[in-house]
């Protein structure tokens, strides 16, 4: 299962949503109304999250169901305030804080209204989970430990928190099922994109390990009426994937099983997937789940391997500040470049890589058994 699928959308993209990050002064928030900054909501959304100081007020307003409250139209901010169980004035510093960034609106001194960014955070919005892992102690806590893994190579999540990330999801069910649901719901347009770039042709069945919530494997069944998917992954993520299978309408046409990639898997497919595990560990880890796959592989079959692929000398944002989150979640975990892959194949049983993009930042690296 991947640990970051996002990352890529949290940079900013461009000079305009950089000053979104830096430039308070974008919109209007004195006693009248404000505007929202120019930009997506979606890309607004995430640039907030990613912010120090905004992240956990936004968090915590988003907990209390603050827009939710607001789906129905502006509410002055007592009875904003009475109805979502916060301080009144900390609530309305906060409010006019995330005015000025995109999220929310001030309508009439002390009345609030949803924003498009901040309408995303609703129960239905489409951005909920991924804004309540985003916002998380868990999160937070690992990124104020980043320094540890500066010194160390080691992972800043264990180090805060006592826990490697998959242990402490194990123990926190609420953030586990976050944490997937949130994966799910902002790459949903970028999995299809994904499935579509794959020549499927003469393929009946697809092995999606580590597959967490299924979104790819839904996305390449439903558009591949022919094939039969098999969704790996830990026994504790298959109630999740159960749950967006039947939501997609693919979920009788994929097999469901529960297990570890470090021991044998007991599955059989023609195409098999890992999309954004390896990025989830060292190298001799990433070399174990490799040739888990490779003993399952017969000499036609094929593995896609599914990541941001950096390429050296050519910086890019959004690829970097996903390394960074590995770093601080997985330790020496991290993204890696084409020939660090081949690397990886060569050691493992297979061949060298044909790379295939996608349309997104994320590439597909087919190997086959060497």
């Amino acid at each position: 299962m991947a640990l970051s699928r996002c990352i890529q959308k949290c940079a900013p993209s461009d000079k305009g949503e950089l000053a979104i990050l830096t430039n308070p002064n974008s919109s209007e928030i004195g006693g009248h109304m404000s505007e929202s900054i120019p930009n997506s909501g979606f890309q607004t959304a995430m640039s907030v999250l990613s912010h120090l100081y905004l992240s956990p007020i936004l968090g915590r307003l988003i907990r209390a169901n603050v827009p939710d409250l607001l789906d129905g139209g502006a509410v002055d901010s007592e009875e904003l305030a009475k109805q979502a169980g916060l301080h009144p004035l900390s609530m309305v510093r906060a409010l006019r804080a995330l005015t000025a960034f995109g999220a929310f609106r001030e309508v009439a001194p002390g009345t609030f209204a949803n924003s498009e960014t901040s309408s995303l955070f609703r129960h239905d919005g489409g951005l909920r989970n991924y804004a309540l892992f985003a916002t998380s102690e868990q999160f937070l806590k690992s990124a104020i430990a980043l320094g540890h893994s500066l010194d160390t190579g080691q992972a800043a999540h264990d180090h805060a928190l006592g826990q490697k990330v998959w242990e402490y999801f194990r123990d926190h069910p609420e953030d586990n099922e976050a944490f997937n649901r949130g994966l799910a719901e902002i790459r949903t347009d970028e999995q299809a994109a994904i499935a579509a770039a794959y020549d499927w042709n003469g393929v009946q069945s697809v092995v999606d390990v580590g597959a967490g919530a299924g979104a790819l494997l839904a996305s390449i069944v439903a558009g591949n009426p022919g094939v039969r998917g098999i969704l790996f992954d830990r026994p504790d993520v298959l109630p999740d994937a159960e749950h967006l299978l039947k939501r997609r309408g693919v979920r009788e046409r994929c097999e469901l099983v529960g297990g570890s990639f470090f021991e044998p898997i007991d599955v059989q497919g023609e195409v098999w997937i890992l999309r954004q595990v390896l990025h989830d560990w060292p190298d001799a880890e990433c070399r174990s789940i490799l040739k888990r796959c490779r003993e399952q592989l017969n000499s036609g079959d094929r593995l896609l391997v599914v990541e941001m692929v950096p390429v050296p000398g050519q910086p890019d944002a959004g690829i970097a500040l996903l390394d960074l989150v590995m770093m601080m979640f997985g330790g020496e975990a991290r993204q890696r470049t084409e020939a660090e892959y081949n690397q990886l194949f060569a050691s493992t049983g297979f061949g060298p890589a044909r790379a295939i993009g996608t349309g997104t930042a994320f590439r597909i690296l087919e190997a086959k058994p060497g």
